[in-house]
């Protein structure tokens, strides 16, 4: 079976930021943006991010929104009176903005990619929901009860999954969110075992662990090996190498958030893209 090198250059949670300002975009075949493009939302915000996304030079170029995108939430309402009180703006407007042929916008739903020069196809499912901690009004939110039923939705044959929460347990740690990532998405992931999982959303938790699905805890260590990031404390690319990965039985759960902190828990401090190379089945094989 032949197989080809792809790279992924993975984002996340860049809160109104564009390459250049905290960050750089390395090369790679695809991007993939795993939401809060935005701080509140406005119409504003997403036509910057639409802006140099669709400029940046990538074959493939995918995104989700998350919590803060708020005018991409045609369901978003203030319902809790203690929480965040900000209004989404045209919705109809955004939304348009994330009609293009420049990019594939996911809204719990999905796609198949095609890599021309490499003739590898992808199958990719992405998601902008997060789980409603019942204190803030935010975009995208699910109660628990509903979570199960919202994560059965993702294709069982999906190679990358692409959602703005993490699962629980795995690159989830926060100073902002008490319970990090979603519990029932990660009883979930047993079921799909994607190659690779992005996902954002807990600041702290950026980062990455290859998750062996052989173990019958696979949120418990050693099952879950953490990826130590060799470029931490230099210039250098973040890079993932994932060419071992076996496919069926191992998943990277990556963590890229671009914003290192919680709003509110110190300055801005600014992660690297992480660069997944991963190894995959030409699409004629």
């Amino acid at each position: 079976m032949t197989s080809k090198k792809i790279r992924i250059v993975c984002i996340s949670d860049t809160h109104n930021r564009a390459p250049g300002e905290g960050y750089t975009l390395p090369q790679g075949d695809i991007l993939i943006h795993a939401g809060d493009l935005t701080n509140q939302g406005s119409y504003k915000e997403l036509k910057k991010a639409v802006d140099w996304i669709s400029s940046a030079d990538f074959a493939v170029k995918i995104i989700v929104a998350g919590n803060h995108d708020l005018s991409l939430d045609s369901n978003y309402s203030l319902k809790h009176k203690s929480g965040w009180r900000v209004w989404p703006e045209d919705v109809e407007a955004c939304k348009e903005l994330m009609r293009s042929d420049q990019f594939i916008y996911l809204e719990h739903s999905s796609a198949v990619v095609h890599l021309q020069e490499k003739d590898v196809t992808l199958r990719v499912f992405g998601s902008p929901y997060s789980p409603d901690r019942g204190r803030q009004n935010w975009a995208f939110q699910y109660a628990d009860d509903t979570a199960a039923s919202l994560w059965n939705d993702i294709p069982a044959e999906t190679d990358i999954l692409i959602t703005h929460t993490g699962p629980a347990g795995l690159c989830d740690e926060s100073r902002h969110w008490e319970q990090g990532g979603c519990a029932a998405l990660a009883k979930t992931l047993p079921r799909i075992k994607p190659l690779v999982h992005v996902c954002g959303h807990c600041h702290e938790g950026r980062g990455a662990r290859i998750v062996d699905w052989g173990d019958a805890c696979p949120t418990s260590s050693p099952a879950a090996r953490v990826w130590s990031d060799a470029s931490a404390g230099t210039k250098k690319v973040s890079k993932l190498d994932l060419s071992e990965l076996i496919a069926g039985r191992e998943t990277a759960v990556v963590n890229a958030s671009i914003m290192g902190t919680s709003h509110g828990h110190g300055g801005k401090v600014y992660n690297k893209p992480i660069v997944v190379e991963l190894r995959v089945a030409a699409s004629g094989d």
